[in-house]
This record gives structure tokens, C-alpha cells and sequence, in this order.
């Protein structure tokens, strides 16, 4: 008896022992749907409203519990003893981020988690300038401020935060008896809980509509006013009023106000005659006016001492000053650095102008080395603003050179300028020209004969006498200066001698005529 259960407990071991072992169990495949989107594990969905959740679960054994659960509450509990599982149902969620879990069991514990975020509510707008609101708060009907240029700025609440806005300011202006409406849009993005936004306004009543848009597309839209009242004048500052001439002015200032300005004009301080610095505006919002500056030459007012300068802004406000006129005696002067050069290796031409001032005196002038080379006067003949300079001026004999205009001013001051100048390769100097040098006459080459003995030369005669020089012997018989031109004649055996022309011609002539006679 003992042996057979020994037998039947060792066939027992031997076939677990043999016996194939079990397959590692595999984790149950679980999809979760939020409103027919499905999100994976540790995945996000965003809603509007309370959305409709879906769970499945597929195993390959028995699936005993399956729990859905929000923020850690179970809100769905089955067990279905089955190897699937698919459910429907309607998830009630308040307006925020929320954690949804999918607990299964089969022989061990699966989780499935993702977040949804529900976001069923407009932005809500807390505004920080020009006026301040609490948190969930509309802003107010209307707001006064006392300047055009502001800023709307504030902070949001939003559950998936604000994505962009779009603002638009309306306001009329009036153009003659005729009303006009003004319409300007301001948008912005990617905002980061808060925004600042500026904006120009017009003079009166504005009327603003904000819309404030989050990443679900609900939107936040406010309608309010925003009233400027100007009250304050405009204000001038670093204004001038130069004479440049008998009837020139230079004026030169700048306006600002709170609202725009409408006009800057001038008068005479003693007289009616209004001119306009800054043209009359139409009115409409102009962000370019809020500050203007002015500088121009205008013909005006000869022999005014002094002016008044108005600025008017365009809810009616003005400011006056009153500019005392100043003389421009010092001379703005100039030498042309392409003008002004040498046109040969001594001469430079100089070219220049002295303007804007009171000139009673000019002059140019070259230099080298601190010494005066050359100078000329190029004004003497009273005060004038304008002035041209053009004259020709020794150089030095080097190839550097300094050219000044000095010019005296009508209060008697000098003022200087220079320029220095290089004569160089390029610069057109003279050509000598060359003296005509004279041809060399041909000379006759002597036929070819007995070599002559030579011979010690004989003295030159004195250039006061000539004659008939007899080579071999040295004797030279004297012939009258009259008679004293000769030539060389080559003569067999003796060799050339010098015969004077005139009697030489004598003999061609006596020779002549007894031919004749014998013919």
C-alpha cells in the first residue's frame, strides 16, 4: 500500500516536472474615448462641456473589475467576468482640469490615465489702465482721461488661457458743418495672461469694443467709452527766430500737447499778419500731431525785432510766445574740395561760398609753410549773406600747398577756413616747347683722287682778309674783303685749295666770251 502511493507520488512530480510552463499573462488592452477623440495614456483632451466618455477593455482571460474614476472618486464600477468590456457614459465636470483613471484587473491591475481639461467659460478680463476692475468684473460704461495717447491693459482667467484680441476705436471728427467717423483696429497674439495694448485716441468720446478670444475659440467682448477731455495748452519750446537776411527768417521750435495739435502759426510782435508753420490739421486722429517740429527759412517781416509764435491744439486750447528776432553775424564757409585744385605746376584755382551771415569782407590766399604766397580780395563792397568765391592764386614751387578764405564778418570778427591741395600727376601742368634746332647743310664729298701728301695746317687767316691760298707752298695772296667769299676746288695732284668767289667768276666769264669769239 505505502508503495503505491510512493509510485503514484513520483509519476505525479516526474509529469510536473515535464509539464510545458505557463505563458507570462498579457496586460489587458484598454481605450479610453472622450467625446469620440480617443486619448492615450498620460495623454490630454480639451471640452466645452460635460463630455461623453467611452472605455474598452480586451483580454485574453477573465476580466473581473473595471473602474473609472475622476480626480480619484469612482464615478463607474463594473465586473464583468468576461475577456471584453465596453462602456459608455455622460462624465458631469466642472470648468477646469480634471484627472480621468481606468482601473482593470484581470489576474493583475492595469491603470489608464489622462487629463481633461473643460473649459465652458468666456475669459474674464481684469483691467489694470486707464481704469482698474476686480477680476470677474465688466469694465465700466464709460471712463474720462485727459490725453490721446493711452494704454488699455489688463489680465485674464481663463481655464485654457487667451489667445489673441481685437480692439476697435471709433470717433468723430467734424470738417466743416460735416461729421465724420474715425475707425481704427488694434490687434495682438500670443499673449501670456496679460496684455497692454496702446491706443490713440480722439478729442471727445471714443467708442471702444474689446474682444478677447481663448484657445477654445469662446469669446469675451466688452463695449465701453473712453471720453478725452483736453483741457490743458499745448507747450512750446527751444524756439528761434534768426535773421539771415533783410528779409529772411530761420525759425526753428516744437509743439506738444496731450490731445494733437491742430496749428502752429507767426505774426510780428507789432502786427496782424499771420503765417502758418504748421498747416490747420482736418481733425481726425492723427498720432503724428501729438508732437510737432518745425525748422524753415520763410520770407518775412523785414525789420521785425521780434515775433509771436501760437500753437492751437484741437479741443481749442492755444499758447502764445513771443521770440525775440537774432542776427546771424557769423558765416557758415566753405571751400569745394573739387573745385579748389592747381590747373598747373604754379597756379591754383580756388572755388568756395561763404553764406548764412553778415559778410562785410573776403579773401583768399595760398600758403606754405606759414608764409603768405600769394592772396586777392574777393568782397569789399559792403554787407552782404551770399557770396561766392572763384579767383587764380600764385602756387609755390614745391607741390603742396594751403589754401584759406578768410572772410570778416560785419561785427568785425574773421573767420577762417583751409584747404590743403597737392599738385600731383594728374594735375594739367605746362609744356615747354622746344627750340627749333637747326639742319646741318650737306656738305660736297670731294672726288676721289691721289692721296695728298700730307701737310702742316696753315694759320687761319685773319676773318679781315682772304684771298688765294696756293697749298704745297703756304702763300696766300691777299683779295679785298669785298672779294673775300671763296669756295674749295679740288684740284689733280695739288689737292683742293680755297679760290675767292669773285675772281673765280671773273675767269668763268672771261673764259666765256673768248669761246663765243671763237665760234
Amino acid at each position: 500500500m505505502d508503495s503505491t502511493v510512493v509510485r503514484f507520488v513520483c509519476v505525479a512530480l516526474l509529469v510536473a516536472a515535464v509539464a510545458p510552463t505557463g505563458t507570462a499573462a498579457t496586460p489587458p488592452a484598454i481605450t479610453l474615448t472622450v467625446d469620440g477623440t480617443t486619448v492615450d495614456d498620460g495623454g490630454a483632451t480639451l471640452v466645452e462641456s460635460d463630455p461623453t466618455v467611452d472605455v474598452q477593455v480586451d483580454a485574453d482571460r477573465s476580466i473581473r473589475v473595471v473602474s473609472v474614476r475622476l480626480d480619484g472618486t469612482t464615478v463607474r464600477r463594473a465586473t464583468p467576468n468576461a475577456t471584453t468590456f465596453d462602456e459608455s457614459f455622460d462624465l458631469d465636470v466642472a470648468s477646469g482640469e480634471h484627472t480621468v483613471t481606468v482601473v482593470v484587473k484581470t489576474d493583475r491591475v492595469t491603470t489608464h490615465e489622462v487629463t481633461v481639461t473643460k473649459d465652458a467659460e468666456r475669459p474674464y478680463v481684469q483691467y489694470t489702465a486707464p481704469f482698474e476692475t476686480d477680476t470677474y468684473a465688466p469694465p465700466p460704461e464709460s471712463a474720462s482721461v485727459n490725453r490721446s495717447r493711452i494704454v488699455l491693459a489688463g489680465n485674464f482667467t481663463d481655464v485654457t488661457g487667451v489667445s489673441h484680441l481685437r480692439i476697435v476705436r471709433r470717433t468723430e471728427f467734424s470738417v466743416g458743418s460735416d461729421t465724420r467717423t474715425d475707425r481704427e483696429i488694434y490687434t495682438a497674439s500670443g499673449l501670456d495672461g496679460s496684455f497692454s495694448q496702446p491706443l490713440f485716441l480722439g478729442v471727445g468720446r471714443n467708442n471702444v469694443t474689446a474682444q478677447y478670444y481663448d484657445e477654445l475659440g469662446h469669446v469675451r467682448k466688452h463695449n465701453f467709452q473712453i471720453v478725452v477731455e483736453d483741457t490743458a495748452p499745448p507747450t512750446l519750446s527751444n524756439l528761434s527766430a534768426i535773421r539771415t537776411s533783410p528779409s529772411t527768417l530761420r525759425l526753428r521750435g516744437r509743439a506738444i500737447d496731450n490731445g494733437q495739435i491742430q496749428s502752429v502759426s507767426i505774426r510780428p510782435a507789432t502786427g496782424s499778419s499771420t503765417t502758418y508753420l504748421v498747416e490747420p490739421g482736418l481733425g481726425r486722429p492723427d498720432p503724428t500731431r501729438g508732437h510737432v517740429s518745425f525748422e524753415m527759412n520763410r520770407t518775412l517781416y523785414p525789420g521785425a525785432t521780434a515775433v509771436v509764435v501760437e500753437a492751437t491744439d484741437t479741443a481749442g486750447n492755444s499758447v502764445e510766445r513771443t521770440v525775440t528776432v537774432r542776427r546771424t553775424v557769423a558765416p557758415d564757409l566753405r571751400l569745394d574740395p573739387t573745385g579748389t585744385q592747381y590747373v598747373n605746376e604754379s597756379t591754383v584755382v580756388v572755388r568756395g561760398r561763404a553764406t548764412d551771415g553778415e559778410i562785410a569782407s573776403a579773401s583768399v590766399e595760398t600758403v606754405v609753410d606759414g608764409d603768405v604766397v600769394d592772396i586777392t580780395t574777393v568782397h569789399d563792397g559792403g554787407i552782404v549773406t551770399d557770396l561766392a568765391v572763384e579767383g587764380r592764386l600764385d602756387a609755390p614751387d614745391g607741390r603742396d600747398v594751403t589754401v584759406r578764405l578768410r572772410v570778416i564778418d560785419s561785427a568785425g570778427t574773421e573767420h577762417v577756413v583751409s584747404l590743403d591741395r597737392r599738385l600731383t600727376v594728374d594735375t594739367p601742368t605746362a609744356t615747354a616747347t622746344p627750340e627749333p634746332t637747326a639742319t646741318p647743310a650737306a656738305t660736297s664729298t670731294p672726288a676721289p683722287g691721289p692721296t695728298a701728301t700730307p701737310v702742316t695746317p696753315t694759320p687761319a687767316p685773319d676773318p679781315e682778309s682772304s684771298g688765294l691760298t696756293i697749298p704745297l707752298i703756304g702763300v696766300t695772296i691777299p683779295v679785298p674783303s669785298v672779294l673775300g667769299t671763296s669756295v674749295s676746288l679740288p684740284v689733280p695732284i695739288v689737292g683742293p685749295f680755297d679760290v675767292p668767289v669773285v675772281p673765280v667768276v671773273g675767269i668763268v666769264v672771261l673764259g666765256l666770251g673768248a669761246v663765243a669769239r671763237a665760234r
